[in-house]
């Protein structure tokens, strides 16, 4: 597999050239416009029940409306 290498805010970051397995990434062009939003909203609720359970497990003295907040603040300051 060759690498190239990404910038990110820790230096140069090696990473594959396709990350994507040629068949997902087929099936990624063939689909709808609203299936691609339908993939994005899934991908965006699971990443936030990854949080969630994250700060559930590292922070359990936290009140759910405290984690709320701070995963909110995550979310809002999280980057590509």
């Amino acid at each position: 597999m060759n690498l190239t290498a990404t910038h990110s805010g820790k230096g140069m970051v090696p990473r594959p050239e396709n990350p994507l397995d040629p068949r997902l990434l087929a099936l990624y062009r063939a689909a709808t416009p609203a299936a691609k939003l339908t993939a994005v909203t899934r991908l965006n609720a699971a990443l936030i029940g990854l949080k969630e359970a994250q700060l559930a497990t590292t922070r359990p003295e936290w009140t759910p409306d405290r984690r709320r907040v701070e995963l909110r603040r995550w979310w809002m300051a999280s980057r590509d």
